[in-house]
């Protein structure tokens, strides 16, 4: 799923257009009647998390003016293309010959034979502009921290809570998965296990990594940030777990570090690391065969069973 990074890249790939006129559109929505935007300005473009906002406005010259603001929500598979069609791969093609092209969702044709194209997303006029509250946005300075790790420290895994899109607008399981690594915190622990302290190092994890996703990242991929996700080793050499983790019937892919992301204290764990018996030599501090530590920890592979949320509060 597209995440708050990947929409603000998409939104300045949008921005080049601002103050421009709809000369034409296309799309396979049913939602919206585009003719509508024909001849109308496109002149503001907002971004809250997932979600994307376009402002579009008659001339001056029609009395009175007027103006729509359209809604999207790019969904698990949406995305964003600037002056070219997307395609699919030449794996799916050798998989399947006969899936044809992906369609567009809306299509914004401007002069010179530029357009917007947007796939896979769920478009909805609104009437009004968007009431957007920025303390909820991990991507803005404005962002509420002490509300966000209030909201942490509950009876529910830590893996589930930093995808409610109310509390950590823009943190998706890309964010999730390097955040909890980062964190070195267990996906299944419990919000009510953390300290103030390790709450605080897990939101700022999430915004840190989102941050350099949009400076450093392209508008599809972190790129050379991955630590974890779709990882095979750790940063440490270890094997990266891949399980389906949530809370109830919202389960995603978790990419995560069983010793890395256990319980053991962070200065034990770091100690551990040093000992001759993690590269695979005899230790002398060993007893019964085993290295004389803390024993961390496991957290059962389920997921507990409540009611799913609903997926405009999730994501």
């Amino acid at each position: 799923m597209p995440e708050g990074p990947s929409l603000k890249k998409w939104a300045t790939m949008a921005g080049q257009f601002l103050g421009r006129k709809i000369v034409k559109t296309g799309g396979n929505t049913k939602k919206v009647d585009l003719k509508i935007l024909q001849d109308m300005c496109f002149t503001d473009v907002q971004v809250h998390g997932k979600q994307m906002f376009l402002k579009f406005e008659t001339g001056q010259s029609k009395q009175p003016p007027s103006h729509i603001w359209l809604r999207y929500h790019f969904g698990m598979w949406g995305t964003l293309r600037v002056n070219e069609l997307k395609t699919i791969s030449n794996s799916t093609l050798y998989r399947a010959s006969y899936i044809q092209d992906p369609k567009p969702r809306v299509v914004l044709h401007f002069e010179r034979g530029e357009f917007l194209a947007f796939y896979g997303c769920s478009v909805q006029q609104i009437d009004s502009p968007p009431i957007l509250d920025d303390r909820t946005d991990v991507l803005q300075d404005s962002f509420n921290i002490g509300k966000s790790i209030s909201f942490l420290r509950q009876e529910k895994p830590v893996c589930y809570l930093l995808l409610n899109q109310r509390h950590f607008a823009g943190v998706g399981n890309i964010v999730k998965n390097e955040a909890l690594y980062s964190a070195r915190i267990h996906p299944m622990q419990m919000g009510t296990s953390l300290s103030a302290e390790k709450a605080l190092e897990l939101v700022k994890a999430a915004r840190n990594f989102a941050k350099t996703w949009v400076e450093d990242g392209t508008a599809y991929s972190p790129m050379g940030t991955l630590n974890i996700y779709c990882k095979k080793t750790c940063l440490l050499g270890h094997k990266v777990q891949r399980d389906m983790l949530g809370y109830g019937d919202f389960t995603r892919i978790t990419y995560w570090c069983s010793l890395c992301q256990s319980t053991v204290p962070s200065s034990e764990f770091e100690a551990a690391l040093q000992l001759p018996w993690t590269s695979g030599e005899k230790n002398p501090d060993v007893v019964d065969g085993s290295p004389n530590l803390p024993t961390a920890k496991k957290y059962p592979m389920v997921v507990l069973t409540e009611t799913g949320p609903g997926s405009k509060i999730y994501a």
